[in-house]
C-alpha cells in the first residue's frame, strides 16, 4: 500500500479513440463512435483512467478543457487532487455545470481509480470509504437492464436486440422510439417478447420535434401496456409541462441526462410526474452525487436514481461500482448491448442472471484494454499531454 501523499500527479493525457458502433443505424453517429479518455500518471507508475460524457459529441472541446483544467492538479499529492476535485465546483461561475463539470467528472474517475490501486481495493470501496466513510455495504450484484433499440433501428434489428438481451439474462430492455413514426408494430412486440420494457423518447427532446400532439397520442396508447418508464419525453424547455400530464400519472416518467450538478437533480426531484432521475457519473461528478443522496435522506425522498450510461467501459465499470454501494438510492444501471467494438469483449463475458449484474473487480483489465488500442491517425492530431 502506497501513501497517497507520496503519490504525486506528474502527467495528464488526453484519449480520444474511436470504434464501430451499431452498425450506422443510431441517430446522431455514423458507423463509428468516439469516445474521450484522460489518463491520469504518477510518480510512482500508478495510473488511472476517467471519462467524459461530452467528450462523445465534442472531443476537442474535452481536449481544451483538459488543457486548461489540468494546472489545476500536476503536482498535487493524491489527497490535494482529490480536495481539489470539490475545491474547484465552489467556483459556480465557471465549474458548477455544463462542459466542465463534465470534465471534472473524468478527472474524479481517474483519480479514485489511482487511489484503489494504491489502497488495493475496488473501485466501489474506495468511493465508499472515500465520500461515506466506509459507512456503507458493497453488494455481490447490481440491477440493470439492457439499453439498445435506434429510432432507425428496423423491425429485425429489435428482434435481434431483444434476443440478445434475453440471451445474456437480462429480461428488460429500453428501446428508443420516435413519436412520429409507426411505433405501435414494435411495442406490442416488446410487451409479448420480454417481461419488462421501457422506452426513450430522446428523438422527442429535439427542438424541431417538440410535438405534443404526437407526445399525447402515444401516451394515450402506452398507458394501457406494463412499462417501467418512459424517458426524456419533452424538451428541457417545456419540463413544466410534466405538470399537465395528470391523465398519464400512472406512467413512470424519467428524465435527466444532460444534467451535470446537484441544484440540477435535487430540482428535478421537484417535478411533477417525474418519478425517476437519469444521472450520468461521467457527466456529474461522484461528489455531488453524494450531496444528493445526502439530500434525498434528509428530506425523505422516495423518488430514485436510474444510471445512464451510454459510453466506454469506464462509463459501464464506475456506475455499477457506485450501484453496487448505493442499492437503496439506484434503482438500475444502464446497460448498453449495442454492438460496439471497443465496448463487446467486456459486454459479452458479465455474469448476468435475472437482470443481476455479479461484481467483478475488473478496472485493471479494462484499462490495461486501453493502453493497448493504437490511436487513429486522424485522431492523434488531437492528442495532447500535459506535465
Amino acid at each position: 500500500m502506497v501513501k497517497n501523499k507520496n503519490i504525486k500527479i506528474s502527467k495528464i493525457e488526453t484519449r480520444i479513440i474511436q470504434g464501430k458502433f451499431g452498425n450506422g443505424k443510431y441517430y446522431g453517429y455514423g458507423k463509428n463512435k468516439l469516445i474521450s479518455l484522460v489518463k491520469f500518471k504518477t510518480n510512482n507508475s500508478i495510473y488511472g483512467y476517467g471519462e467524459s460524457l461530452v467528450g462523445i459529441y465534442s472531443p476537442k472541446l474535452f481536449e481544451i478543457n483538459v488543457r486548461y483544467l489540468s494546472s489545476f492538479f500536476i503536482n498535487k499529492n493524491l489527497d490535494e487532487a482529490l480536495n481539489e476535485i470539490h475545491k474547484i465546483q465552489n467556483n459556480k461561475f465557471f465549474f458548477y455545470q455544463g462542459l466542465l463539470k463534465s470534465v471534472i467528472s473524468s478527472f474524479e474517475i481517474a483519480l479514485l481509480s489511482i487511489k484503489s490501486k494504491a489502497n488495493s481495493c475496488s473501485l466501489g470501496e474506495t468511493i465508499n470509504q472515500t465520500y461515506f466513510n466506509g459507512s456503507l455495504t458493497k453488494n455481490t450484484s447490481v440491477e440493470v437492464y439492457a439499453s439498445a433499440g435506434s429510432i432507425k433501428s428496423n423491425f429485425k434489428e429489435l428482434k435481434e436486440d431483444v434476443n440478445k438481451s434475453i440471451k445474456m439474462g437480462i429480461n428488460r430492455i429500453k428501446i428508443r422510439l420516435d413519436t412520429s413514426s409507426n411505433y405501435k408494430k414494435k411495442v406490442n412486440f416488446l410487451e409479448k417478447k420480454i417481461d419488462f420494457f421501457a422506452i426513450d423518447l430522446i428523438a422527442n427532446t429535439f427542438i424541431k420535434n417538440r410535438d405534443q400532439i404526437n407526445l399525447i397520442k402515444f401516451l394515450k396508447f402506452i398507458k394501457k401496456k406494463k412499462i417501467l418508464w418512459v424517458e426524456e419525453a419533452l424538451n428541457v424547455d417545456d419540463l413544466d409541462y410534466f405538470s399537465d400530464l395528470n391523465e398519464f400519472k400512472k406512467i413512470p416518467f424519467s428524465y435527466g441526462e444532460n444534467f451535470t450538478s446537484f441544484i440540477d437533480f435535487s430540482n428535478l426531484f421537484r417535478v411533477k410526474n417525474i418519478d425517476y432521475i437519469n444521472l450520468d457519473i461521467t457527466h456529474c461528478t461522484i461528489s455531488d452525487l453524494k450531496k444528493l443522496i445526502d439530500h434525498m435522506k434528509i428530506n425523505k425522498i422516495k423518488k430514485k436514481i436510474i444510471f445512464h450510461c451510454w459510453g466506454s467501459l469506464i462509463n459501464i465499470n464506475t456506475s455499477v461500482e457506485v450501484a453496487s454501494i448505493l442499492s437503496e438510492y439506484i434503482h438500475m444501471v444502464e446497460l448498453p448491448i449495442t454492438d460496439f467494438s471497443l465496448n463487446n469483449f467486456y459486454i459479452d463475458s458479465l455474469e448476468i442472471k435475472n437482470s443481476k449484474l455479479k461484481m467483478q473487480n475488473r478496472l485493471e483489465e479494462i484499462e490495461k484494454f486501453y493502453d493497448k488500442i493504437k490511436i487513429n491517425n486522424k485522431l492523434e492530431k488531437n492528442k495532447f499531454s500535459f506535465d
